[in-house]
């Protein structure tokens, strides 16, 4: 559908093309997405964060992939490790996703059971289901980094 722009107000559409990054987080807040966490090993120490940018990519090859701030601990194990697993949540786990938001990274893992999957991620216990990844290629996206990952094992 073609819009009439003859009463388009120009204000509203350079407002939008200057939004700052606490807005779009504010807005995108609003829109339901799944909630997982994904878990690397590095250097035999856990890390996982609190991730929704994370979608299906390939049926053939199997391929998922996840945005990750580049400012982040998590973002410089899983570009060394080269290996990530997503962790989908269950509705009953929003505390851990809270955990794994906010928590200092010290703190994420302690009190759970986690297991390991092939990469050697870890695996957190009571979620609805995994992807272990091995990232197949990186690119840049303003201040975070796409990491497409191979599945190589899933439950």
């Amino acid at each position: 559908m073609i819009r009439n722009t003859k009463h388009f107000n120009t204000n509203v559409f350079n407002a939008v093309m200057s939004i700052s990054g606490e807005l779009l987080k504010a807005i995108m807040r609003n829109y339901p997405t799944g909630v997982t966490i994904v878990t690397t090993v590095y250097n035999n120490e856990y890390y996982g964060l609190t991730v929704n940018s994370f979608t299906s990519l390939s049926l053939d090859p199997p391929l998922v992939l996840i945005a990750i701030d580049k400012r982040l601990a998590s973002h410089e194990a899983i570009d060394r490790s080269n290996v990530y697993a997503v962790n989908i949540l269950p509705d009953d786990m929003k505390d851990l996703a809270i955990k794994f938001a906010t928590a200092p990274r010290e703190e994420r893992f302690k009190g759970l059971r986690v297991r390991t999957a092939k990469t050697g991620s870890p695996i957190i216990e009571g979620t609805i289901a995994y992807l272990d990844c091995r990232v197949t290629a990186k690119y840049p996206g303003g201040d975070h980094t796409i990491f497409i990952g191979e599945v190589v094992d899933a439950r």
